[in-house]
């Protein structure tokens, strides 16, 4: 059982890095996108592109997840043929759902891209569609090796599909721009990518899984025709349904996810049109927001990522008690601590530094209101992203969908009433608002858990300090490094200026956290590669007397102190 439980661990974590470095890259490739293709064209993208995840989504509808537990637990049975039996009818539903919805969006292109106020982009829509034909077929292939334990093959997946999917934009983005193509020709090829990487993830399980299959006639103790002994065979429809009854409640949280991006893709080009912009001129304002977007990704990928290291060791604590225990509290709201000092510096940061940050990654100063006031909506998506993960950690899978859905309600009400009048800075305004809906509902929920003993779990006096040093040094030495490359070319004044403020208001907040005893050394040992580093000798120099071993009367009864 510890073995099987440390291979579920390792497991886990491999499987997570590689969805994290995926999302990392996919994040990342925005950048020289928008660099060589200009903002019209980068808006075109990331409207298609949020339509095309909120369809590969719907097509795969929490399958993949239904296909691991139910994999899972013909494996432990020893029915090994019938789990099998369980990936082909997947697979065939996965299939015909990809095709059906291959089929609509292609169709339906024309229509789609006039509602996004972009009638231009219908080809870049039939582009990303092709990827339909792949992706659910590899997300049951996928499921079926999360359900025995086998993670390498899905994180090989992955990153072949991202590697694939970047390479290949990058590519045809060349392509166009040396033949001089047009925006909406530019996007179309460049979402040739989605399709290219659903491909290779594709290729990555069939080629992987020959080994595998190769394992299972040599290692398989039972036999097929001992597992149907043993195993009653379901007739395909009940299995189907099975597969359906336990896909659903993923799935309706799985489609929330995307939502905030589909709703800027249909109202964001519509509402900015409507107060005078043309139809070009609406995509490139939507390109210039999406720089801002690309930031507050980043921010929130880091938090929700750190936070998924968590979740195994909330669900194991958990048990099959009821309630949540004194060591589960603790961890919970230890995360939570983390989310309020890492989504603040951010949200401060990116405020401060967006201008100096739009030039050095994006070339000019365009959008930079939007860029900071998405990046103040960095402390609430961060709090989002780790809040919702604790709330999954903990058992409760509704809660969060539901609250990021209301979010996405207000996300929408907003951008109505905001945009007309304030462009896409009054979009940013509504991201933030919205994400601060989300993680106020998610922490009201963790308090009704008992994951937080008390409404307020956090004191705001300490790190409210270390927020303002950090706010001081980074807005000090922009405005002194400014000053010192004013004679340099726009861009690499950015970078020399963007760099060390954020190196320095990072050092400044952490040695503020330190030296005011908002975070001892039982906290920071729980980060990964701090202890025994130099990094924690630096730390414990800093650290008030009182608390430099770490051993106040709280730690010592095993619970992280609060700051």
């Amino acid at each position: 059982m510890k073995s099987q439980s440390s291979q579920l661990m390792r497991g886990a974590a491999l499987l997570g890095g590689a969805a994290l470095l995926s999302k990392l890259i996919g994040t990342l490739q925005k950048i020289p996108l928008q660099n060589l293709a200009g903002d019209r064209v980068f808006g075109l993208y990331s409207a298609v592109y949020a339509l095309a995840v909120m369809w590969m989504t719907l097509a795969a509808a929490g399958i993949p997840v239904a296909v691991s537990a139910l994999v899972a637990e013909r494996v432990a049975a020893g029915d090994e043929s019938g789990a099998r039996r369980l990936l082909r009818y997947a697979a065939v539903l996965l299939s015909a759902s990809g095709l059906l919805a291959f089929v609509v969006l292609w169709s339906a292109a024309g229509p789609l891209a006039a509602w996004m106020g972009a009638p231009e982009a219908a080809d870049a829509i039939r582009a990303s569609s092709l990827a339909l034909l792949a992706a659910p077929l590899t997300a049951a292939l996928r499921g079926y090796s999360q359900g025995r334990l086998e993670m390498g093959r899905p994180a090989l997946s992955q990153l072949a599909e991202q590697c694939a999917r970047v390479a290949f934009m990058l590519c045809a983005l060349g392509w166009a721009l040396q033949r001089d193509w047009s925006a909406a020709s530019t996007a179309a090829a460049v979402h040739g990518g989605l399709a290219a990487g659903a491909a290779a993830g594709l290729a990555a399980m069939l080629i992987s899984g020959r080994r595998s299959r190769a394992y299972d006639r040599d290692e398989c103790s039972v036999s097929a025709a001992d597992a149907e002994a043993a195993v009653p065979r379901e007739p395909g429809r009940v299995l189907l349904r099975r597969i359906i009854r336990v896909a659903l409640p993923v799935a309706a949280g799985s489609v929330v996810a995307p939502l905030f991006g589909l709703i800027d893709a249909f109202t964001l080009p519509r509402f900015l049109q409507s107060a005078g912009d043309t139809a070009a001129a609406a995509m490139s304002a939507f390109g210039e927001y999406n720089r801002g977007v690309a930031l507050l990704q980043l921010v929130s990928m880091a938090a929700g990522g750190a936070a998924a290291a968590l979740v195994p060791s909330l669900t194991m604590g958990r048990g099959s008690a009821p309630g949540i225990d004194a060591e589960s509290a603790a961890r919970a709201a230890f995360a939570m601590r983390l989310a309020w000092w890492f989504g603040g510096a951010a949200a401060v940061g990116l405020a401060i530094l967006a201008r100096p940050i739009n030039v050095a990654l994006f070339a000019d100063a365009r959008g930079t209101a939007a860029m900071a006031v998405l990046g103040a909506a960095a402390l609430g998506a961060a709090l989002q992203a780790v809040s919702a993960a604790v709330l999954q950690g903990l058992g409760d899978l509704r809660a969060p969908a539901v609250h990021l859905a209301l979010a996405a309600l207000v996300k929408a009400a907003l951008n109505a009433a905001l945009v007309p009048a304030f462009g896409i800075a009054g979009a940013a305004a509504a991201a933030a608002c919205a994400y601060g809906v989300a993680a106020a509902l998610n922490l009201r929920a963790l308090h009704r858990l008992g994951a937080l003993p008390a409404p307020r779990f956090v004191s705001a006096g300490r790190p409210a300090l270390a927020l303002a040093a950090l706010a001081a040094t980074a807005g000090g030495g922009s405005l002194a490094l400014s000053a010192l490359t004013r004679g340099l070319a726009p861009r690499a004044a950015a970078l020399l200026t963007a760099l060390p403020c954020i190196a320095l208001g990072a050092l400044a907040f952490a040695a503020a956290l330190a030296a005011s005893g908002a975070i001892g050394p039982r906290e920071w040992r729980a980060l990964p590669g701090i202890s025994g580093s130099r990094a924690e000798r630096w730390l414990l120099r800093l650290q008030p007397a009182s608390r430099r071993e770490g051993k106040t009367a709280a730690e010592q009864g095993g619970t992280p102190p609060s700051p």
